[in-house]
């Protein structure tokens, strides 16, 4: 474990913040942080109690400034779920790197791992594809087992891959007789090698190169991306022709339908959500009930949340004026009216999710509430001789020293 981590574990304060954490006593409130104390609470809670964790804060710079503190403590086990992009016109094409981390953050909460997710209100506002839905397709290969190569590509498409002849990054897979490549990353790909039905091999290849790297005894394949399709196409299209009114919008209706049709149809789902998913979730329904839920300033997320309605409902009514279709992905989060309030009330009577509320100054009341002394010094920069003059003091009053880089 890390060291500084390690020095945490020694604190009888934070020993009894565990024990509480242990025995379910909920909720918690952790006052007296800094934001580099805050995430060395969350590592420290993470690797004693060995539970995955949800970190819910403001806005996407607050989430990244405590993601890249967490990784410096263990950046394997720290992974970010970033909002959604839900844009109010047609696109033909969009950054891949969104959509990759936010199923990649998915795959790993699928996998059940002991993981910190770091999140944003907005994000935890928008809805999903139901976690039932996302991964209903995931393909679990191991050496001797039987499977039909038709079945196995129809899977593969159904998860978001694009079939290529040679995979070249992340969302791809092709099929070279009895040989199946799939893209696990840019980097790397898993290549499943059939004899007849039966798994002959599994081998994990650079795709630069196309070499073997090493063997495997079995294999997960998870989706590509979350717009994983529901329904039949046909289906979807027929839902969505049921919203023409004879209005002004038909025209763009009917084309962004032949636009599904054709298979052109990611670019639509935000436009179409409801018609795409009939069974919707937010991410919050994907974890375990032995997540704990850690809440970032509470104060600043509800003020975030009022605001992210206010501004959701002004872009609805400008959409409507201009006579524009409004994407059911953002009319999802007013309608919903998600009450974080509510919410945790809910979560306090039927749910076992251990909650903690952080913030720098000033308590919860009738909660078990630990408060801890962190402070933070100046930035020395070029002032060398007074970080000497603090370390010699320091020295002189007994204290531990730990130098840390990248924070």
């Amino acid at each position: 474990m890390n060291t500084i981590i390690g020095e945490l574990g020694k604190s009888q304060k934070f020993i009894d913040l565990s024990k509480q954490i242990e025995k379910e006593k909920s909720p918690i409130s952790i006052s007296g942080l800094t934001s580099v104390g805050m995430t060395e609470i969350i590592s420290g809670i993470n690797g004693y109690n060995k539970k995955s964790i949800l970190l819910i804060t403001y806005n996407e710079i607050q989430a990244k400034k405590i993601l890249q503190n967490l990784q410096t403590f263990d950046k394997e086990k720290v992974v970010f779920f970033p909002k959604k992009e839900v844009v109010t016109y047609d696109y033909v094409a969009e950054s891949k790197d969104l959509p990759y981390e936010r199923i990649e953050t998915l795959n790993k909460i699928k996998e059940k791992k002991n993981i910190i997710v770091v999140t944003t209100i907005e994000a935890l506002m928008q809805k999903l594809p139901s976690k039932k839905s996302l991964f209903k397709n995931v393909l679990e290969f191991k050496v001797g087992d039987i499977y039909n190569l038709e079945d196995i590509k129809k899977s593969l498409v159904n998860m978001g891959y694009s079939r290529c002849d040679l995979i070249e990054g992340r969302g791809q897979f092709s099929v070279r007789g009895g040989i199946v490549d799939i893209s696990a990353d840019d980097k790397t790909g898993i290549r499943i090698e059939l004899w007849g039905d039966e798994v002959d091999s599994i081998r994990n290849f650079s795709i630069s190169s196309q070499r073997s790297i090493s063997t495997l005894e079995k294999a997960k394949i998870y989706p590509a991306n979350e717009y994983v399709l529901d329904d039949k196409i046909e289906n979807i299209c027929k839902k969505i022709r049921q919203k023409l009114t004879e209005g002004k919008q038909d025209e763009i209706i009917e084309e962004d339908i032949e636009q599904i049709k054709a298979g052109n149809y990611i670019s639509k789902i935000d436009k179409y959500f409801n018609q795409f998913y009939t069974q919707k979730q937010k991410l919050l329904d994907y974890l375990q009930d032995d997540y704990i839920l850690c809440f970032d300033e509470m104060s600043k997320i509800n003020q975030r949340r009022e605001n992210i309605i206010i501004e959701n409902n002004n872009l609805i009514k400008s959409l409507i004026e201009k006579e524009r279709v409004v994407p059911e992905a953002i009319r999802n989060i007013s309608e919903g009216e998600f009450r974080l309030d509510k919410w945790i009330n809910e979560l306090e009577q039927k749910s076992n999710k251990s909650m903690i509320f952080m913030q720098t100054n000033g308590s919860y009341t009738n909660i078990n509430q630990y408060e801890f002394n962190y402070r933070e010094i100046n930035v020395y920069k070029s002032e060398i001789e007074i970080f000497i003059a603090d370390i010699k003091k320091w020295i002189k009053e007994k204290k531990q020293i730990r130098q840390v880089t990248g924070i």
